[in-house]
């Protein structure tokens, strides 16, 4: 399966990414393993087969399938510690926020006091969960985004996948 369109797009932190649009008609989807992405190397595996996982789930039937395949460069040392510190970043926001609700929340109901140890709690709960469901970014990793679309049947249908090699 050959691309329709390939082009070069640089995004957030100076990361490039080598992007490839498919259009998967109904009676090629058997062919997707056979799809040549010659910007990607050592994971030319597992790309196909989270391509062909992620035209699966679309339930395209009968109609066709869109698919954007996005594979960065290797990331270097300082694009990596710049991700990592977003990371950090989401973690500490996503987890101010919930231990302020778990206090707001508890305060009224306990008294100060428990409240307080209350928010103290789900904050760090959070805050760990959100670390180690964010990945840590090291050098030399690469990106892969896939997207698909499928217009039809009762409205538009979106799906996206992220993972790194």
């Amino acid at each position: 399966m050959q691309a329709q369109r390939t082009y070069q797009v640089v995004a957030h932190h100076a990361i490039v990414f080598d992007v490839s649009e498919f259009i998967i008609q109904p009676g090629e989807c058997c062919q997707i393993r056979q799809t040549g992405l010659p910007f990607v190397h050592a994971g030319h595996y597992k790309v196909v087969e989270k391509m062909v996982e992620l035209y699966d789930r679309m339930l395209a039937g009968e109609r066709p399938c869109h698919m954007t395949v996005a594979v960065s460069r290797p990331i270097s040392r300082q694009q990596g510690d710049t991700l990592n510190q977003q990371r950090q970043r989401v973690s500490t926001v996503v987890s101010s926020v919930a231990g302020k609700a778990g206090a707001s929340v508890a305060g009224p109901l306990a008294g100060t006091p428990v409240g307080a140890i209350t928010g103290g709690a789900v904050s760090v709960i959070v805050g760990w969960t959100m670390l180690r469901a964010i990945p840590t970014f090291h050098v030399g990793d690469v990106l892969v985004s896939l997207s698909a679309k499928v217009h039809g049947g009762i409205g538009p249908q979106t799906s996206s996948l992220m993972f790194i090699i």
